[in-house]
């Protein structure tokens, strides 16, 4: 568990200051107004937010993975030089990975490969391949054997809607958003769930690792 600490009012007051008490006032409505125990609260979401990160890690990895097989797939190894696969882009995203390309070969030269691409593009570009645009391009020969874990009822829609969620659960880990009011607990098993659609023995190791459970057990008490 998180052990107890407090602060005496000058010290509480510098540390107050440099986070800012608008970030902490986030947390007071939480513990009744109890400014040192608001200060546990933000300490205690930090390490909420440091567990989460192991799996998040594993399911943006292994979801891009699943979709860049796909891509593999329908326009081969080169599918990033596939004018049939840039022009089903839209600008946005045929700009990004434009801009992918360039720097990775800025970065590699001769040795770039299309895994340093993959790595290079924003997860919004691999949450794009899951939009309805692709119903009849990838997913009728790629579904099943990208998401070979997922139970017979999950449609693409539901894999991008739960891949939707992620991301806002992701980007708000990445920016340092408080997590401690969202259900993390709920949070962590969608997540778990969807490395398990990719990957059933990826889902097994990410849970065996993980210290999520034993963070939010360890949550400050009012």
């Amino acid at each position: 568990m998180q052990p107890p600490f407090s602060c005496i009012p000058p010290t509480f007051q510098k540390i107050e200051q440099s986070l800012s008490p608008a970030r902490l006032s986030r947390y007071l409505g939480s513990v009744r107004g109890d400014r040192h125990l608001a200060l546990r609260l933000y300490v205690w979401n930090i390490r909420l937010c440091e567990a989460l990160y192991l799996p998040t890690q594993f399911c943006e990895i292994s979801l891009r993975n699943a979709l860049h097989n796909a891509l593999r797939g329908k326009h081969g190894g080169n599918w990033h030089d596939r004018g049939s696969f840039k022009y089903s882009l839209p600008k946005r995203l045929s700009e990004e990975l434009d801009k992918a390309i360039k720097a990775e070969k800025s970065a590699y030269g001769r040795n770039m490969t299309v895994n340093h691409i993959v790595s290079g593009l924003s997860f919004g570009f691999w949450l794009h391949l899951l939009t309805k645009q692709y119903d009849d391009v990838l997913w009728p020969n790629y579904f099943a054997s990208c998401f070979p874990g997922k139970p017979p009822n999950i449609d693409r829609q539901t894999v991008y809607d739960r891949a939707n969620r992620f991301r806002i659960h992701r980007n708000r880990l990445a920016h340092h958003k408080p997590i401690f009011d969202r259900s993390p607990d709920a949070e962590y098993a969608a997540m778990l769930e969807l490395i398990s659609w990719v990957c059933p023995e990826t889902g097994w190791l990410v849970a065996s690792l993980s210290t999520v459970n034993q963070v939010i057990n360890a949550r400050p008490k009012i």
